[in-house]
């Protein structure tokens, strides 16, 4: 969910962009909402939030250019720009990095020389940090975590010639392997999962060492065993073989959007509403979700497709201001018993519709289930389009993305 005060880019209006930012394809607003946008699309949905981290990290310099501690992160983040520009990239589009930058922005504390230190590890270039410790783990983000002896308040995380980068905190040493996913002692990677059907491929790392994924790593890293990992290994198998085979549009938005997933304990789900699935998304975060494990494959299918489109609809907001509403705003949504603000509204109307589409081709392939799910979603997608619709909020290009969706939703009639 978007958050109060959170705001797109600085000069936005409803007609598009600012200057320099390409102008909108007119055929984006349909592929949105039906949550099939092709590659093209993605590059600027992915190009736009590498924009706003980057435009985060401004900030940051802003508030901390002269103290040396900054200083030398902002040393390292160039050098990697200098001379790897596409691991920068990597770096600037991960959600890992816009949690942690966000973060610091709203809260003022630390992270983001952990979140450097793992960009110039990717980037093979010399370096050297001090971190801080947390529980007893220096957490590097999209790689893994250090754990040290004791629970030092600092550590140092350098690249040592010719011996790769090494996390230190008084006489412990630990390596970080260069290549991703391995282990060594005292070093815990991130799961990664690799999975192929039907000529499509979805890679997507397990993100295990925040726990909050939200750049606030206030509690320990939560190691992922091996048969928890052939577990996750098994239902997104699944789940990938639904969309890859039935829904392929879908599944290259999933394959294109989503790089990191959160797995949610079983009980998780325990007071869900829909106790088949639980699953949640993060707006400083597009490209990371959080599963709960108890799902059917179409299930868990649609979980994917339904956070996969909040996800391009939080990069979406920052290349083009879509509802112009007071602070406080409230609205009835028809999905919570409490109002909700308008851009909560929107993003839900939009998930809810993918939602249906995709049980819709679900219903077209025999799933005997899945007509009751897309009658479901339809009504909730409908009433939520229609209450925005009627509302003042929409900018020019929210009203093109709202009509998008009801072309969508009348062509079920």
């Amino acid at each position: 969910m978007l958050t109060p005060g959170q705001k797109n880019h600085p000069g936005r209006t409803g007609q598009t962009a600012a200057a320099g930012w390409p102008a909108l394809p007119p055929g984006l607003w349909r592929q949105v909402a039906e949550g099939r946008p092709d590659p093209s699309v993605l590059r600027l949905l992915r190009a736009a939030r590498a924009s706003r981290n980057l435009l985060l990290l401004r900030a940051l310099h802003q508030r901390r250019r002269g103290a040396a501690a900054w200083d030398a992160i902002v040393a390292v983040l160039a050098d990697v720009r200098r001379h790897d520009q596409e691991a920068f990239s990597a770096w600037a589009a991960d959600p890992a990095t816009g949690a942690r930058l966000a973060h610091a922005v709203r809260e003022g504390d630390g992270g983001v020389a952990e979140a450097a230190a793992a960009a110039a590890h990717r980037a093979r270039r010399p370096f050297r940090l001090s971190v801080g410790v947390r529980n007893g783990t220096v957490a590097l983000p999209g790689l893994g975590w250090a754990e040290l002896a004791g629970d030092p308040a600092e550590a140092c995380v350098e690249r040592v010639p010719g011996g790769g980068t090494v996390v230190c905190a008084g006489s412990v040493r630990v390596r970080v392997p260069d290549r991703l996913g391995s282990p060594a002692p005292r070093w815990e990677p991130l799961p990664r999962l690799f999975l192929r059907a039907h000529g499509r491929r979805l890679s997507v790392r397990l993100e295990t060492a925040d726990p909050l994924r939200l750049g606030a790593p206030a509690l320990p890293p939560a190691p992922c065993g091996a048969a928890a990992r052939e577990g996750w290994r098994r239902r997104l198998g699944e789940a990938w073989r639904i969309l890859a085979a039935r829904h392929p549009a879908q599944a290259a938005a999933v394959a294109g959007t989503v790089t990191a997933l959160v797995p949610l304990h079983a009980e998780s789900a325990a007071g869900s509403r829909h106790r088949d699935w639980l699953s949640a998304s993060f707006a400083d975060a597009p490209g990371l979700l959080a599963l709960a494990p108890l799902a059917a494959p179409a299930s868990l299918a649609a979980a994917l497709v339904h956070e996969t489109q909040h996800s391009t609809l939080y990069a979406l907001a920052d290349c083009a201001t879509l509802l112009d509403a007071e602070p406080g705003s409230r609205v009835p949504a028809p999905w919570s018993a409490e109002p909700r603000p308008p851009h909560a509204l929107l993003q839900g109307a939009a998930a809810f519709l993918v939602t249906a589409l995709f049980w819709h081709g679900e219903s077209l392939h025999g799933n005997s289930g899945a007509r009751e799910e897309f009658e479901r979603w339809r009504r909730t997608a409908r009433e939520a389009v229609a209450t925005l619709a009627g509302s003042p909020w929409p900018t020019a290009d929210g009203r093109r993305l709202i009509n998008a969706m009801a072309d969508v939703l009348s062509s079920w009639e």
